[in-house]
């Protein structure tokens, strides 16, 4: 495990990617920093029914996906049902406040992958400000907390 002192409200991740060697890479990561990936999927509708199947503490999402569904409804739904948003795309989009906690540009390193979940937790689990990760760009507001 890479960082082995973290806030434990979230473990279970979705990893939401339609490229599969990025999926692939992402699940890798993610597992060996302590997360449990409860699936990876390359569509909308199948992150549907995962969201709906299985208890998520949050989602690593491209905005690109397979499918008919965007992945901005795929954050909007997991917004709405608590859900943390971890947007990964090439260019984070002007809109990315309204539908996620933060967005990490791609490409992007495998410790910057972990510490950008890990400025999630921060943000989600501990009610504060993230330490700075590059290439990560976070919505957290003092006020929100």
């Amino acid at each position: 495990m890479l960082f082995a002192s973290r806030p434990s409200c979230i473990k279970r991740l979705l990893v939401i990617e339609d490229d599969p060697l990025v999926a692939f890479d992402s699940e890798r990561t993610l597992k060996h920093g302590g997360y449990d990936v409860v699936a990876t999927v390359d569509s909308g509708e199948a992150a549907v029914q995962v969201i709906a199947s299985a208890q998520i503490d949050a989602i690593v999402l491209d905005l690109g996906l397979a499918g008919h569904m965007t992945g901005r409804e795929v954050a909007r739904l997991a917004r709405d049902r608590g859900i943390a948003v971890l947007l990964v795309t090439g260019e984070c989009p002007a809109d990315a406040e309204e539908i996620a906690v933060a967005c990490l540009g791609k490409p992007h390193s495998a410790s910057a992958l972990l510490s950008a979940v890990k400025a999630v937790e921060t943000m989600t689990c501990k009610k504060k400000a993230p330490r700075k990760v590059s290439g990560l760009v976070t919505f957290w507001r003092p006020e929100a907390a």
